[in-house]
């Protein structure tokens, strides 16, 4: 659905700033808001919902991975998710470990 708006371009968003977006940042009397400032939320909500930086790069239309890097800005809260995720993981890799090396030492028993 979105692709279709975006007239014809391979990128969600082509290197234009639309009518409707300066009409309405006028409306409501934002200062200082342009359509740059989406680009940041689009890449760091990507990533967060677990899209690979590769995918979002081609998205964006950027030429460097190292440009869509410094729109991707991760949540803190995101980075402590990510972490407690390798925390359970590694925790689950050792109680599988240790119930494996018991069932060994069972067998070896009998």
């Amino acid at each position: 659905m979105l692709h279709n708006q975006s007239v014809g371009a391979e990128r969600l968003f082509p290197n234009i700033t639309p009518r409707w977006f300066t009409e309405a940042v006028r409306e409501v009397k934002l200062e200082d808001f342009t359509w740059h400032e989406l680009g940041h939320t689009f890449a760091s909500r990507l990533v967060m919902a677990g899209v690979d930086i590769r995918t979002v790069q081609e998205l964006m239309g950027h030429k460097s991975i190292t440009i869509t890097m410094r729109y991707a800005h991760l949540s803190p809260q995101h980075r402590i998710a990510a972490l407690e995720r390798l925390c359970e993981s590694t925790a689950t890799a050792t109680a599988t470990s240790q119930s494996d090396e018991q069932k060994q030492v069972a067998l070896n028993v009998n």
